[in-house]
């Protein structure tokens, strides 16, 4: 039997209470007032609060401490709020938004050690539940640990009122567990790295629902709402294994790199999207497990992209993106580190793929 390092012995934080339908909003002082939190540090985008933020506000004010408009997602940002609390008392961070907001959010909540209630107003990736929020700092992406939200209300009427856009990037980001998840049971097989299929499941059931869809379209409830599920799952099974590896391999390591390299100016689901075509066809060719056309006619039916130059890039941008995801996170082993492809095979890939 396999021993299991002592790291790896531990109690998952997870989120007590998660809603998903067309009301959960206007739940927010039930909950509120479920963990007795009465001293809100309320944290919102612009956009996002003339959208719902201002009516979440109308029913709790009385418990609302400091009121914040975020800009930018950042180590700044959240140093300038925390003086700006100073001593307010906080005892929860509420955040009414998007990417930005959540994830400064999260880390503020982390820091001074107060629960965080996640009312997401986009669904473009799975940091609505997740804990690790994602910064750029100097240019450059950067990934914090934080403690998972105590609270999600996804609220599907606001939901489907955001740019479609933004939902086919979460479609994007729930699809790319699938090839996560291959590279970390590949990871297991070849570098006895801790494997858990748990998490593993939570992380790639929902995308492998989607995935046999016969449409996609994110305007009907029952899809967004499939989406929605499929997304605060993937940010447990995060919280359940205490880092990303259930929903980040190969494909990640690419958008990272694309980051890196500046050639970064879509959506990250929209890029992950694109990287897992290409990772599960490598999955595919070397050890015929996968469908890559499944993966991109799954992005076609969400009409999410699967070729280069709908998210502005070059051939010659996508491998070398390829070829620099090698050197992000090196100690995180996946189809990439263990085949080697170079930039011949690289062009051959995307040319069968039809990315290029």
């Amino acid at each position: 039997m396999k021993r299991y390092r002592a790291e790896f012995v531990k109690i998952a934080e997870l989120p007590s209470h998660v809603e998903i339908s067309e009301s959960s909003r206007k739940r927010i002082r039930d909950v509120l007032e479920h963990f007795d939190f009465s001293n809100i540090l309320f944290l919102t985008g612009k956009t996002s609060y003339n959208v719902a933020g201002a009516k979440i506000e109308e029913k709790i004010v009385d418990l609302i401490a400091e009121k914040i408009f975020i800009s930018n997602a950042s180590m700044d940002e959240v140093r300038n709020i925390e003086i700006a609390v100073g001593y307010a008392d906080i005892d929860a961070v509420l955040g009414v938004g998007g990417g930005k907001v959540l994830d400064v959010g999260k880390v503020i909540a982390s820091e001074i050690n107060v629960a965080f209630i996640s009312i997401p107003t986009v669904a473009s990736h799975d940091g609505i539940a997740s804990p690790v929020a994602s910064f750029k700092e100097k240019g450059k992406p950067v990934s914090i640990s934080t403690r998972p939200p105590t609270a999600v209300l996804a609220d599907l009427t606001i939901l489907r009122k955001s740019p479609v856009r933004f939902l086919r990037s979460g479609f994007g980001d729930l699809i790319s567990n699938i090839t996560a998840v291959k590279d970390w049971k590949l990871a297991n097989d070849k570098v006895g790295e801790d494997y858990n299929e748990v998490a593993a499941s939570m992380a790639v059931l929902p995308s492998r629902l989607m995935l046999n869809l016969e449409s996609i379209d994110f305007r009907d409830l029952t899809t967004l709402e499939m989406l929605v599920r499929g997304l605060i799952l993937s940010g447990v099974a995060i919280s359940i294994v205490g880092r990303s590896r259930p929903a980040s391999g190969a494909e990640h390591k690419f958008s990272h790199a694309l980051d890196y390299l500046g050639y970064g100016n879509a959506l990250h689901g929209e890029q992950v999207g694109i990287g897992a075509i290409v990772i599960e066809y490598l999955h595919q060719k070397y050890y015929g497990i996968g469908d890559w056309e499944a993966v991109k006619n799954a992005l076609e039916k969400a009409q999410a992209p699967t070729k280069a130059k709908e998210i502005g890039l070059t051939k010659e941008q996508i491998i070398e993106a390829l070829i620099y995801a090698k050197r992000i996170r090196r100690r995180r082993y996946t189809i990439l580190e263990d085949v080697n492809p170079n930039k011949d095979e690289f062009e051959i890939v995307l040319e069968k793929t039809g990315i290029c």
